[in-house]
Parts: structure tokens; C-alpha cells; sequence
């Protein structure tokens, strides 16, 4: 067993390390390329000006000269060959060396106008000057004049590549080295630890790319033609999410590392995820902190610049963190229990299943946000890091006040004199109803458009068009329904009835008999995701007769919904 074990652990090794080399080859291909970019295109024509600043110059014979076009990919590029003559000190030498900038370019009309000025010194029989290495008279120049759309390009380009390259290994040998310190320290670094640095890369990016066009800009400006002034808006871009990268910088400075100690290692299903994170800073006690565990599921479509991944929670939960002082700041302790049913990590690349603790909250005015990708496995293990009962109690408490509070801003919940009156207003969960709607119209717009289309294309845009007008048609007026309805519901005694309403007006009564708790079940609905945290929209019904009758829907949020269903009971005297 222990030798298929070592096989298994050396094939993986084997893997990884093939894959490693591919990685940062790939990345190298960028690095190296932006380098050479830098060097022949932007710094090697400066060191050749600087250099040849101490030449000599001489009167030169222009004997041929030829302005040369390129035209590849819908563009076109300039170059010129020219042979001279010329004599430095009693010797006579021939070159075809015209300047210090090799191959074809259209950077600006450098080409063109050395171009013209040759043509008509030949045709003139003028001599042009040349300037001569003292130390190689063999070696000179017609022209050297230092191009500031050379360097400009050399610099943005070539910066452009090699910072993509850069960072990509910068990125890859930080995977590397998180697995290498959670197996040596068994501590585990946040997501947030280097991805300013990948904005502030991203924004200069951004500025340098467009770079080249700066210079015409005012030029062109001053002839009328005001749509260049578009190109600024990529500077302006860049610059704001530069500035994002610094202020995430400045925010991660402030908080330090935030290194992550979990207990078990890897978490368990079936038992507990723990763990302990160290924050740089002192603080209370009663610090405004949430930890939160997320079960996320990953798909990866599409390839190339269409490749995508969504990822969908399949399970979450969350809890007030516990601050304890320590020597040099505060440790930031969680103990979650997870139940068994739920998936453990495994996969990679296109499908996966990985487990993610976020830290957040506000501490002296700055928002603290911290991820990390934790390992958990099948088991029923316990966690050392285990919360006072008090603290826990406390948090049950104030979690059970906010959803009650939640419930009723939600369900108007009013004492009558026949019972109880539930009333599920309509016009609530606005946002995510509006959402919906531009979905479901964009998609009807798109149903419509092909349908329309099809008369002169053909019976297959019939099809589609149906698809999607179909889909898109349902969203909207199944959204239209939803936002126009009203629920209004009374319990008195064990009888239950309820109404329904659409824009004011009434379509349905039912009723039945509630006797005990059991009867009262809540249900979700649907949910949605935004910004990784999952929201269940609840239904409260009443089962009667083998048939359910709603009592509340559209409650936002599970904890809310049996925070009114434990409410509705305790007033039933049914609990």
C-alpha cells in the first residue's frame, strides 16, 4: 500500500512539475519578448545616441537611396535603403548604414521624411552630413535622430508584455509557494495577499497600451478631429484602477498577512471547520467582525479570450467572529459545523468543488476583507478552536433579533380581532424582480427580432426566435404577475384563509384548519448570488388537506422565514 501510495505521490509530482515548466514557459515567452521589445526597439537606439554624440561629422555623397513600403495585415510600414560615400581623414569609405533604427516601422513619418531628404540630395548632387565613429571610421550614420515614437512604443509595448509576464510568474510561483507553506507551516495565505498588485499592473497596463497616440492627440485635436480624444479615456481607466490597486495596497498594509491556522487539517463534512486567524492589529472583543463558510461549486467554459468560469454556492453559513488579544495583535477564532451531506473538495480546472472562509467588517473606519481557499474532506472531526458558550449564545441571540426584525419589515404581521393578518405586500424584492425583467426583456427583444428575420432567412430562425421569444416572454410576464401580487392571509383559532390579489384586484380565496406546528412548513422558492453571498426567498405555508396553502412568500432570506414561522407559532400557542 505505502509503494502505490510513494507511486501515486511521484506520478502528481511528475505532473505538477510538467505543468509548472509549461506554466512559466508560457509566461516566459511574455517576459522575454516585452524585454527584447524594451531593449531593441526603445533602449539600444538611446545608448546609439548617446554614444554617437561624440562622433564626427563629414560631408557624405549620396549614391542610391530608395524609400522602401511594407504592406502586411492592412498596414503599412516604411523602411529606406541608401549607399553614400564619404572620406575621414585621407581614407574614402562606402556604407549603406543610414541610421541607427533597423527594419520597417510607421510609427510617424520618420521614413518619409529621411526618405525625401536623400532622394533630393542625390537628385542635387548636395552632400548630407555623416556622422563617424572616430575609434571605427568604417562605422557611421546618414541620420540620428532620436525618435520619440520609437521610444514611446518600445517602452509601452514592451512594458506591456513584460508585465503580463512578470506577473504571471510572480502568480505561479505564489501557488507554489502557498502549497509549499501550508505544508511546512500549516498556515494558509489570503487571496488578497498580492492582488493589488495585479490592478496596479492591470491599470498601467491600460495606460501604457494606448501610449503611442498620446503624442497626436493636441495635433489632431487642433485640426478638428475631436474623436481622438476617446484615447483618453483608457489612461483615465487605467489611472482609477491603479489607484484602486494602491488604496487595496494601503488597506493591506494596515492589516497585515492575516495567516490562517486551521483545525482539523484539512476541515471535515460530517464534523467541524475551525480555525484561527492572526490579525496584525489590537483589537476588542466586541469587534464588528463576520466569518463566513461558502461550499462554492466551479464550472470553466468556453476556451481561449471566451473562456469563463461561474461558480454557484452550494452551501453557507456564517458567524460572529471571537477576538482573543495575542502578543502582537488579535487572533480571530471560527468553529463551524458542517453537515455530513455536503460535498467535499476535489477536481480542478474545468469542474470543482472547493471551500472558501471570508473574514469582513469594519475595523477604525477601514473595511477589512479577507478570503482563502481551504481543503475539506469526509470526517467527524472536531476543531481545538473552540468558542466560549457565551459568545456563542450571544451571537444565536442577536442573529435570532435581526431576523425577526427582518421578517417584519418584510411580512406585515398585524393583531386583529379575528386572528392574525399576514399581508405580503406587493412591489417587495425590487431589485431582484427588475433584474429579472431587463433578463426576460432582452431576451423577448432578442425572440422577436430573429422571429421577424426569419421571414427572409429561413424556417431556422423560426426556431430560435421561438426559443428565446418563448423564454424571454415567460420571464417577463411571470415577473410582471409576481410584482403586481398581493397575499393577504388570516389565522384565527385552528382556521386559516387566505386572498389573493393582483394590482388590487381579488382572484382567489382558499381555507382550511391549522392544528399543530407540523402543518406550518417553510420552503424555498428560489434563490440568487451576489458578491458570493447566497439569498433563499421563503414561502410559509399551511398544509391542509394534502394541499398547501400560503400563508407568506417572498420572504428574503432562510433565517428571516423561520424567524416568522417560529413567531407565527408562538402567537397560535402552537409551540
Amino acid at each position: 500500500m505505502s509503494n502505490t501510495a510513494s507511486a501515486d505521490g511521484a506520478q502528481n509530482n511528475n505532473k505538477d512539475g510538467k505543468s509548472g515548466c509549461l506554466m512559466y514557459g508560457f509566461a516566459g515567452v511574455f517576459l522575454i519578448a516585452g524585454l527584447a521589445v524594451m531593449v531593441f526597439v526603445a533602449i539600444k537606439p538611446l545608448f546609439h545616441y548617446w554614444q554617437s554624440g561624440s562622433w564626427d561629422r563629414v560631408p557624405a555623397t549620396v549614391l542610391s537611396s530608395t524609400l522602401n513600403s511594407h504592406r502586411s495585415d492592412g498596414s503599412t510600414t516604411y523602411s529606406v535603403d541608401a549607399r553614400y560615400r564619404y572620406t575621414y581623414r585621407g581614407k574614402t569609405f562606402t556604407s549603406d548604414v543610414v541610421s541607427q533604427y533597423g527594419g520597417s516601422d510607421n510609427f510617424d513619418d520618420y521614413w518619409q521624411r529621411l526618405g525625401s531628404r536623400l532622394n533630393a540630395a542625390r537628385q542635387q548632387n548636395r552632400t548630407v552630413s555623416a556622422w563617424v565613429n572616430p575609434d571605427n571610421p568604417g562605422q557611421a550614420y546618414l541620420d540620428r535622430t532620436l525618435r520619440w515614437g520609437s521610444l514611446v512604443f518600445g517602452f509601452a509595448f514592451g512594458g506591456v508584455f513584460a508585465l503580463v509576464g512578470g506577473g504571471l510568474m510572480v502568480l505561479f510561483s505564489r501557488g507554489s509557494k502557498e502549497k509549499s507553506a501550508v505544508s511546512e507551516t500549516g498556515s494558509y495565505t489570503s487571496q488578497q495577499k498580492s492582488g493589488h498588485w495585479f490592478m496596479i499592473g492591470f491599470g498601467a497596463i491600460f495606460v501604457l497600451l494606448p501610449s503611442p497616440a498620446y503624442m497626436d492627440v493636441w495635433e489632431r485635436v487642433g485640426r478638428g478631429d475631436y474623436a481622438i480624444l476617446l484615447v483618453l479615456l483608457f489612461p483615465a481607466v487605467g489611472l482609477g484602477v491603479a489607484l484602486g490597486g494602491w488604496k487595496m495596497r494601503r488597506a493591506y498594509q494596515f492589516f497585515g498577512p492575516t495567516p490562517l491556522v486551521l483545525h482539523p487539517e484539512p476541515g471535515h463534512a460530517g464534523g467541524q471547520v475551525g480555525g484561527q486567524i492572526h490579525l496584525g492589529r489590537s483589537l476588542p472583543r466586541e469587534a464588528d467582525l463576520e466569518v463566513w463558510l461558502t461550499c462554492i461549486r466551479g464550472r470553466e467554459s468556453g476556451s481561449g479570450k471566451d473562456r469563463k468560469t461561474v461558480e454557484s454556492v452550494l452551501w453557507q453559513s456564517e458567524q460572529r467572529a471571537y477576538c482573543q488579544p495575542a502578543q502582537t495583535g488579535t487572533d480571530i477564532l471560527f468553529c463551524f459545523d458542517v453537515p455530513a451531506e455536503q460535498l467535499p473538495s476535489s477536481g480542478s480546472g474545468r469542474n470543482y468543488i472547493c471551500w472558501r472562509v471570508e473574514l469582513e467588517g469594519q475595523v477604525e473606519g477601514r473595511e477589512l476583507k479577507r478570503s482563502w481557499d481551504i481543503p475539506v474532506q469526509p470526517g467527524t472531526g472536531t476543531s481545538c478552536f473552540t468558542l466560549p458558550e457565551s459568545h456563542r449564545t450571544a451571537d444565536r441571540r442577536e442573529r435570532a433579533l435581526d431576523a425577526l426584525e427582518s421578517a417584519n419589515q418584510q411580512i406585515e404581521v398585524v393583531q386583529t380581532g379575528e386572528g392574525l393578518h399576514l399581508i405580503s405586500r406587493a412591489g417587495r424584492n425590487l431589485g431582484m424582480k427588475l433584474g429579472l425583467l431587463v433578463f426576460g426583456s432582452i431576451f423577448a427583444g432578442v425572440g422577436t427580432f430573429l422571429f421577424v428575420l426569419a421571414a427572409e432567412e429561413g424556417f431556422m430562425l423560426y426556431v430560435m426566435g421561438s426559443i428565446f421569444g418563448l423564454i424571454g416572454y415567460l420571464i417577463v410576464f411571470s415577473t410582471l404577475y409576481t410584482l403586481a401580487r398581493r397575499l393577504d392571509a388570516w389565522v384565527r383559532g385552528g382556521e386559516v384563509r387566505n386572498l389573493r390579489r393582483w394590482l388590487g384586484i381579488p382572484l382567489f380565496r382558499r381555507e382550511g384548519r391549522l392544528l399543530n406546528a407540523d402543518q406550518l412548513v417553510l420552503e424555498s422558492g428560489m434563490s440568487s448570488t451576489s458578491n458570493g453571498r447566497k439569498t433563499e426567498y421563503m414561502t410559509l405555508y399551511a398544509k391542509v388537506d394534502d394541499k398547501k396553502l400560503r400563508l407568506a412568500e417572498g420572504i428574503e432570506g432562510r433565517e428571516a422565514g423561520e424567524a416568522l414561522r417560529e413567531a407565527v407559532l408562538r402567537t397560535l400557542r402552537l409551540v
